[in-house]
């Protein structure tokens, strides 16, 4: 450990915070902390043990948005300032690093907290991407295109000798290895997730800066957030446009473990072909789960005019090519924003201050000009707008699911609390007397349990084959109306003109199937623990001769499924020019053509199905199972316990029934 690293703190002041929106959503979750603290107190220890961990809950909440964009996009500099940290991430390199950078900022941190962990690729990563070439080397193999394997591979040789150098012997031993840090500052972070052409080999470079780039994975940086009301994880992603497709992996990964996404695009190029990639990917979220953020207007010649202009081309691009429509589009410059929270506006360069002039002409008003220069260009930027558009969102969708998971939560220990208590008056926690004994109630809850897992598996057997048929019945529709579209162009223009088939229908499709299968299991999920929270309830108001309708315990909500985001990532149709025109020209002969060309599509869309049902569907599942078996031990543990305070009225002894919770943990067969 270097304990010689010391911290660097956020210059940023606190009026520059771009979180305040999340104000009201901590003013909530700290009413509900109170309320879990007051039951922690209780005597009742299982109760008074799970208000707890709902408190570690709450403290552990740290909502994420994943930033995506094309190199050069301005990304990393528009985070710095959003963290209120202008130099935390290296943001003028050339990069090569497929490294996932998630930022946590926290209202507070302990003298004791882990600061800082960076986790390099395993071999079987590092194996797939040196021997087969990632992607394209997958593509091209299916393809049998030998001239951009043969590309791929003298990159990929390239690559490994230059890291081999940098690391020496070391270099396989750190493959899967994690480093951890108590203090981190931006020459350590440089050493891990910044890398450039040789660079370092340059008189001002040094050896030491992007040494593990090459081999790292991912970094996690957490630090005190600039008045920040609640915790929050930023994740800044490598730009997408790499030759071989790690990072738009990497890139959909990220996605898949953060429910918000901030698409940042070049106000120069906003939208060019090489983000339709990114359309891609992000039309498989919902709409209200992305914003666009065009930055870099300051390098525009008259932002003001152009700036619709370039709305409208978003706009219509979205359209043509099936984007999200309804997504928010913001724009600002993150190089404005870094200058205000580095009070460095002297430096903001000639052009940039002219085009800054333009826009606070036409966007200054009386509500801004009051304020000091700093804040002027502060909400000049953007900034502040992107985040409140964060924190909206977050309060609306990940916050709003904690809140009524809480909520729920609360409601039921205090059922179960109530349920128990004496109709009297005395003083301290006196169970009423139980008219079942403790094995009696352990029973009835095997028996509960018994019935919704049935149930629940039943139904969701039924919906994983149903998904299964769906998904081969879209492949084997889009193959056949791709061939035949094949067999008409060769039919009508032989086999010199180049035929391209655009896959998107076959991503709706599959979209659709997997839409069907998150509605019926959500569906389905819903139904059991409705029935599961009515049989504990009755179960209640046996075991202590409630009086009326007795306790009413409520059924957790469920989580949402997780975003198709797998489904878009590139395959063969996607690309286009000189690769695929080599592979055409290189087959002659009808049946040459439709043969090679059905077996390729047949190749690639089976990985995007089987990514579908194992990183989308079947964890889903899995998530509807441990919502109900959490449910269902949570009901146990207090029952038991409140059995536990006071012995039973007279009844026949039973076997106690095992309290462990096993059957909801196993995937559907």
């Amino acid at each position: 450990m270097t304990a010689e690293r010391q911290q660097a703190e956020p210059s940023g002041a606190p009026a520059l915070c771009a979180f305040d929106g999340l104000s009201g959503l901590a003013r909530r979750l700290s009413k509900l902390d109170k309320a879990f603290a007051d039951l922690g107190q209780v005597q009742q220890s299982s109760i008074a043990h799970q208000a707890r961990e709902y408190r570690r809950q709450i403290r552990g909440f740290d909502p994420s948005v994943t930033f995506i964009g094309q190199v050069k996009a301005g990304k990393t500099t528009l985070v710095n300032a959003l963290t209120g940290w202008p130099d935390l991430l290296p943001a003028d390199v050339n990069p090569w690093t497929s490294v996932v950078t998630s930022l946590h900022m926290q209202p507070q941190m302990k003298p004791g907290d882990r600061r800082a962990a960076f986790r390099f690729f395993t071999n079987e990563e590092w194996d797939h991407l040196i021997r087969q070439g990632g992607r394209v080397g997958e593509i091209a193999a299916r393809a049998g295109a030998e001239d951009e394997l043969e590309k791929v591979r003298a990159q990929l040789d390239t690559m490994r000798e230059k890291s081999k150098a940098r690391l020496g012997r070391k270099f396989q031993m750190l493959l899967g290895q994690t480093h951890d840090y108590e203090t981190f500052d931006e020459t350590l972070i440089q050493r891990y997730v910044c890398l450039g052409d040789d660079f370092w080999e340059e008189a001002d470079g040094s050896p030491d800066q992007g040494r593990f780039a090459d081999i790292t994975k991912s970094a996690d940086l957490w630090f005190k957030g600039p008045d920040l009301p609640l915790g929050l994880c930023i994740r800044d992603t490598p730009g997408v446009n790499d030759t071989f497709m790690i990072r738009e992996q990497i890139t959909i990964n990220a996605l898949r473990g953060s429910r918000l996404c901030v698409m940042v695009l070049s106000a120069q190029q906003a939208l060019s072909s090489v983000d339709l990639g990114l359309i891609r990917l992000i039309s498989n979220v919902k709409a209200r789960d992305v914003i666009i953020f065009v930055n870099r207007i300051d390098e525009l010649a008259n932002p003001v005019d152009e700036v619709p202009e370039i709305h409208a081309s978003i706009l219509a691009t979205l359209k043509k090519f099936d984007g999200p429509q309804e997504a928010r589009i913001l724009f600002g410059s993150g190089y404005w924003g870094h200058h205000a929270v580095a009070h460095s506006l002297d430096d903001l360069g000639e052009d940039s201050a002219q085009a800054l002039v333009s826009w606070a002409e036409a966007h200054v008003d009386g509500t801004l000009a009051h304020l000091p220069p700093q804040e002027i260009i502060w909400h000049l930027s953007g900034l502040p707008a992107l985040g409140a558009a964060i924190a909206e969102r977050i309060e609306d969708g990940a916050g709003q699911r904690l809140e009524q998971a809480l909520e729920v939560a609360l409601a039921n220990l205090q059922t179960g609390l109530t349920a128990a208590a004496p109709q009297g008056e005395d003083s301290g926690f006196q169970p009423r007397r139980l008219e079942m004994s403790p094995q009696e109630i352990a029973q009835r809850m095997e028996q509960i349990e018994d019935r919704a897992c049935a149930a629940l598996e039943a139904r969701l057997n039924k919906l994983s084959e149903g998904f299964a048929g769906r998904a081969d019945n879209a492949r084997r529709a889009f193959l056949g109306r791709a061939t035949g579209s094949l067999v008409r162009h060769l039919e009508q223009f032989g086999e010199g003109e180049v035929w391209t088939y655009d896959p998107s229908g076959l991503r709706m499709l599959l979209r659709s199937a997997y839409k069907v299968f998150a509605q019926g299991t959500a569906k389905a999920g819903n139904e059991v623990l409705t029935g599961a929270a009515q049989d504990i309830s009755a179960l209640y108001q046996t075991a202590f001769a409630a009086e009326g309708d007795g306790p009413r315990i409520q059924p957790p909500p469920l989580p949402e499924a997780p975003a198709p985001v797998g489904l878009g990532q590139t395959i063969a149709l996607d690309l286009r020019g000189s690769w695929w025109a080599r592979f055409w020209r290189r087959h002659r002969g009808y049946e040459a053509f439709s043969e090679d060309f059905a077996r390729l599509i047949h190749e690639e869309t089976r990985p995007v199905v089987d990514t579908l049902q194992q990183q989308c569907a079947a964890p889903y599942a899995q998530a509807v199972r441990d919502s109900l078996a959490r449910f269902i031990e949570d009901q146990r543990a207090i029952l038991s316990g409140l059995a536990a305070s006071e012995p039973a009225a007279a009844a026949s002894p039973r076997p106690d029934a095992p309290l462990s919770m096993t059957r909801l943990q196993r995937p559907a067969s």
